[in-house]
């Protein structure tokens, strides 16, 4: 799947406090996070796929034009959306750099090294990053498999400081499950729980 983007870089600066000069990558990088991350699932799989075709088909079909309805959407509601959540995004990887120098901080006259506490907050920003897409890749691959998504035990919480709850687990299914590997299903069952 090609990666396609709602909101252009330039209409991204025209739009924002955003300077010209701030680099390209970082700026369509972040762009695609915040669809990653946000829209998607606000529209849901379908709607967002929809709306990716018209845009992908708008860039590269001479005259084809998007529907009024996913016009409406994006002029009015997913491009302001995208503007500042690239903006909210953007704060790490336009003030911190990874170099093979390691990780630091940049103004416009020098460049720092990072303190612990620094290094400890970009690096918690990037395994929050990295756990969210490891929750959609595996319920991605859940539902691809025809399983229940509900059978999937969350594994975020610790590392990300969001709670989600787990899903409830049958028990006895989860033992029986393990008896041919460990015997602990007699265990189990003798111990009444």
């Amino acid at each position: 799947m090609s990666k396609v983007l709602f909101l252009s870089e330039q209409q991204l600066k025209d739009n924002s406090v955003i300077e010209a000069h701030v680099d390209s990558k970082i700026l369509s990088n972040t762009i695609w996070e915040v669809q990653e991350f946000e829209l998607k699932p606000i529209l849901g799989k379908d709607l967002y796929q929809s709306i990716a075709n018209e845009v992908l088909s708008a860039s590269t079909i001479s005259g084809y034009t998007i529907s009024e309805t996913n016009l409406e959407l994006l002029t009015d509601y997913i491009k302001p959306f995208l503007i500042y959540g690239t903006l909210s995004y953007g704060f790490i990887p336009l003030h911190y750099k990874i170099t093979n120098k390691g990780i630091n901080r940049l103004t416009d006259s020098s460049v720092a090294s990072l303190q612990s506490t620094e290094l400890e907050y970009v690096k918690n920003n990037y395994d929050t990053k990295f756990d969210n897409y490891k929750l959609r890749l595996v319920n991605h691959l859940a539902v691809d498999l025809k399983e229940d998504v509900s059978d999937i035990i969350d594994t975020t919480g610790d590392s990300t400081g969001w709670f989600i709850p787990d899903n409830q687990i049958n028990v006895e299914d989860f033992f029986e499950s393990l008896a041919s590997k460990t015997g602990l299903y007699r265990g189990y069952i003798r111990r009444g729980y």
